[in-house]
């Protein structure tokens, strides 16, 4: 429900920005530079720049934290060596298996017989991993939503901005003639 109300002020907001972008444009261009219309130009400028600006500055925090979180984890160090043979498989395990859900990567460690083997993740460790997967693959499609939502308020910007300058060209209707006015007045014949 949230989502929705919040599209549907956003939706309305930014129409009525748009809006009066190009309408400031228009006046401005057809007019000239009055008060209320480089005023109207200003306040619906900085309301497009801000909404778009909110949307690029969350796409830079989601893309930041996707590829932060998203590279090869380095070799962990152990701050020290477990006394048993079993303890460090154990150690050498955990970090197999933080190896495997972070990255994909099925890393391989060293048993308590000194031999290197390859970590089998078991199927609690596979839906792990897909959980994590599917973290990133959202946060990545937010992200894109997000440029794309940028993208948007700088093109409808620059889009009602250059609508209004061609409006604004436009031949103003020729003023009326005392005889047109007055036979606008009369009403009509047939009714």
């Amino acid at each position: 429900m949230t989502e929705t109300i919040d599209f549907v002020l956003r939706a309305i907001g930014g129409s009525v920005a748009l809006f009066c972008l190009f309408e400031s444009t228009r006046r401005i261009g057809a007019y000239g530079f009055h008060r209320t219309a480089v005023l109207m130009f200003v306040a619906s400028l900085a309301a497009c720049v801000f909404a778009g600006g909110s949307a690029y500055q969350e796409y830079k925090a989601l893309n930041a934290a996707t590829v932060t979180a998203q590279r090869d984890p380095a070799a962990k160090p152990v701050a020290r060596r477990p006394a048993s043979a079993e303890k460090k498989e154990q150690a050498a395990q955990v970090l197999a298996r933080q190896a495997f859900t972070e990255s994909g990567v099925v890393a391989s460690y060293v048993d308590r017989n000194g031999e290197t083997r390859s970590f089998a993740p078991t199927p609690t460790d596979v839906k792990n991993r897909e959980r994590v997967v599917a973290f990133y693959s959202r946060a990545e499609f937010s992200a894109k939503s997000s440029l794309a939502e940028a993208a948007l308020w700088l093109i409808g910007g620059v889009v009602a901005v250059i609508m209004g300058l061609f409006m604004s060209l436009a031949k103003p209707p020729a003023p009326k003639s005392p005889e047109e006015a007055a036979l606008a007045a009369e009403p009509p014949l047939h009714r």
